[in-house]
């Protein structure tokens, strides 16, 4: 029963940008779009955002506070808070703000020889545990093999490693802390 009342809903939902995008507008205002749908519901109607945006060049303004649903649809980003724009720009822009490229390594052995070791890499800006997890925030883009094979040498132990960016919502949580 529950299955098909949320379905009701989805297809609500669906009408209402439906009835909004009717007269081909230039411009759509969406106020948390997907809030409610079930993830296929709301995958859908990212990509017929997408593509309405792509095919007919409508700009989509879009509220929302689902930060992974800005990062894939939006080219430009602005992030609010109590009335006030703290930051605005390209997903990607937004995020090196944030820093520079870090990697996440997953294994046991990470000491404080470690962390110093890493630590004085001049192009390492940060390295820390957490979770038990190692973390190194570079300054740039650098040889990933070099760290790894300093870190074994260390005597720390590596079962995985993961090469990223911060992501728009870690961006999003350190622009709150700061506008405080």
């Amino acid at each position: 029963m529950r299955a098909a009342r949320g379905k009701g809903r989805d297809v609500k939902h669906k009408l209402a940008v439906a009835r909004a995008l009717l007269h081909r507008p230039p411009l759509i205002f969406l106020d948390e779009p997907t809030a409610g749908l079930d993830p296929i519901a709301a995958a859908a109607l990212h990509d017929d955002l997408e593509s309405l945006a792509a095919r007919e060049g409508v700009t989509v303004f879009l509220t929302t506070h689902n930060m992974s649903e800005a990062e894939k649809l939006c080219g430009l980003v602005g992030v609010i808070r109590q009335g006030k724009l703290l930051a605005v720009g390209h997903p990607d822009a937004l995020r090196a703000q944030a820093g520079g490229p870090r990697i996440e390594v997953v294994g046991p052995g990470f000491s404080e020889k470690v962390l110093a070791l890493l630590r004085a890499q001049p192009k390492v800006s940060a390295a820390q545990r957490q979770n038990g997890h190692l973390f190194i925030h570079l300054r740039a883009e650098t040889d990933v093999a070099q760290l790894v094979s300093l870190t074994v040498g260390a005597g720390a132990q590596v079962e995985e490693i993961r090469k990223g960016k911060a992501s728009l919502e870690e961006v999003f949580l350190t622009l709150m802390e700061e506008g405080k």
